[in-house]
């Protein structure tokens, strides 16, 4: 697949899905034994259809805004930022109503018009804080 093929199926991958909660799509975007590094999830499309229904329960009006996007050969790096309401219970941290914006960096290898890998650097420690469960630093 060309470098343009690969960044277009990333971007709709991460509009479609992550953006808009379609886990039915997840097929369309990822083989079957895909591996997301930096996420805490099991190989495989279940935990991933999991994951974005934790996305659609915990934080419903969610949007990802897609900030940069380069690619060189099998290698797709996107750098995106995910912002919503907290509104239901996530991995054990019950609702908030706490609006919460979170940058990540992501890099995705691609094979045969599919995500087959990913690693994830996300802003969890922010995210925490914008949350209210771990404090934010005091000014000096």
């Amino acid at each position: 697949m060309s470098i343009e093929t690969n960044k277009a199926t990333v971007r709709r991958y991460l509009e479609t899905v992550i953006g808009e909660g379609h886990d039915d799509l997840v097929e369309e975007f990822m083989a079957e034994n895909v591996e997301l590094h930096g996420t805490g999830l099991a190989p495989g499309l279940a935990a991933l259809r999991e994951w974005v229904a934790l996305l659609d329960t915990a934080f419903p009006d969610r949007q990802v805004t897609i900030d940069d996007v380069v690619a060189e050969a099998d290698r797709v790096v996107v750098r995106t930022t995910l912002s919503g309401t907290h509104q239901a219970e996530m991995q054990g941290i019950p609702a908030t109503g706490n609006a919460v914006t979170q940058p990540s960096i992501t890099i995705f290898r691609l094979a045969n018009g599919k995500i087959v890998e990913g690693w994830f650097a996300t802003d969890n420690l922010s995210m925490m804080q914008q949350l209210g469960v771990i404090p934010a630093p005091q000014a000096a």
